[in-house]
């Protein structure tokens, strides 16, 4: 013990002093080396640290900011486009007032009636959605009634411009005029003038002269147009002498002398041929067993669509495909099939003094001349032919072979 007292007692030499000197720097530089490393590991001190994320919670109620009304200026109406008329380097010479009254007061034409012109300042023309006279060209299912109602006119406007006898058969193809308004289209057969044509029609001759479809603005009633020339007679009226379907019917007598059609068709005394040349024409037939068509060609509910008038020789009754059809007398049956006026499948029955005709039917249950009694189920209806639907177009004829109204007959 007093030995190692005295070893610690006893000062370090040069040689122990430079190893402990030695450690100690070692020991410093590993100690630096440490805190380097540390600061390096330690999170910088402007990061937050790592902390449990709290549970979300509602957001706090926000209260909507008001935004205050702003009055906005009333926008100002938009402005029609201007119409800048081209500049005229002349000027019309006009009249002294005073000068055109007394133009006007005179008295226009000569002789004992005296015409004058009226005016009036405040005319207002109807609305029109055409302007010129146009041509049409019938086409399958178009009638009378249906190209009327496709332009706005009445179907005797149609019949007054236009050849009656082709306007009667419609036959597809066909070329029909037709007017902006309705009237008549006149053709100046021979040289007249404007007023016997606008007595002939029950017009004011300055109905023609103003009309804007005659280019006559200038001409007076006493003005004579030349034949062939074309004028639109607004709202004038023509002849209403009913147009019907002439199929030409030819009678004979027993001792084969020829008849004419005026002396009617008498049963058991009488051939006759109705519609020469057509498909179901039977040729020549000898009529027996007449009696007047006094009885309905259909029992069924039906609806009549058309009525009897000058523009139309029957009645249309409406009802559907396939109805029984049946005789309205007893006679014979003079034509059965195709009809090129128009009528479709047709069948005729002659009745002595009579004709009842059945047509847009869509067969027929009897042949040519074969001899039927009243209500006999002849044919059922169709829609064929000129036809616009489904129903039975029916016309009684007297021995003339000129419609006649079936109501005389029966009634409906």
């Amino acid at each position: 013990m007093a030995h190692e007292e005295h070893r610690r007692a006893e000062p370090l030499s040069g040689g122990r002093r430079g190893r402990w000197l030695s450690r100690a720097l070692i020991a410093g530089g590993l100690l630096a080396g440490l805190a380097v490393v540390a600061l390096a590991l330690w999170p910088d001190a402007d990061q937050t640290p790592l902390l449990p994320t709290p549970a979300p919670t509602d957001p706090p109620t926000v209260r909507p900011l008001e935004i205050a009304v702003v009055e906005y200026p009333t926008p100002l109406p938009t402005l029609p486009p201007r119409i800048v008329r081209a500049p005229v380097d002349w000027i019309l010479p006009t009249a002294d007032p005073q000068t055109v009254a007394q133009a006007l007061a005179q008295p226009v034409g000569g002789g004992d009636e005296i015409v004058r012109r009226e005016l009036n300042p405040l005319t207002i023309l109807p609305p029109r959605s055409r302007s010129e006279i146009t041509t049409y060209t019938v086409k399958p299912n178009d009638t009378l009634q249906t190209i009327a109602e496709r332009f706005g006119l009445q179907q005797s406007t149609i019949i007054w411009s236009n050849d009656r006898f082709y306007v009667n058969a419609m036959r597809i193809g066909l070329e029909l005029t037709i007017l902006p308004v309705d009237g008549v289209y006149h053709r100046v057969d021979e040289p007249q003038t404007l007023r016997s044509i606008a007595e002939q029609y029950g017009v004011d001759p300055y109905t023609i002269i103003d009309s804007e479809f005659n280019n006559l603005y200038g001409a007076t009633p006493d003005v004579i147009l030349p034949e062939g020339l074309f004028v639109v007679v607004p709202g004038g009226t023509g002849s209403t002498e009913p147009i019907y379907w002439d199929p030409g019917i030819v009678m004979t007598s027993s001792d084969n002398s020829s008849q004419p059609r005026g002396a009617g068709v008498r049963a058991g005394t009488e051939t006759a041929l109705f519609a020469v040349g057509d498909p179901g024409s039977c040729g020549v037939q000898t009529v027996t067993g007449g009696s007047p068509p006094v009885n309905p060609p259909i029992y069924r509910n039906y609806r009549i669509t058309q009525d009897f008038s000058w523009t139309h020789g029957g009645i249309d009754l409406a009802v559907p495909e396939g109805t029984p059809v049946f005789a309205a007398g007893g006679g014979t049956v003079i034509f059965k099939g195709w009809s090129t006026w128009g009528y479709g499948y047709t069948v005729v029955i002659a009745h002595g003094g009579t004709l009842s005709l059945y047509g847009h039917l869509n067969g027929a249950f009897v042949g040519c001349g074969e001899v039927v009694t009243p209500g006999q189920n002849i044919a059922v209806t169709g829609n064929s032919g000129r036809s616009s639907g489904p129903h039975l177009h029916f016309e009684i004829r007297g021995g003339s072979g000129a419609p006649v109204n079936p109501w005389n007959y029966q009634s409906f």
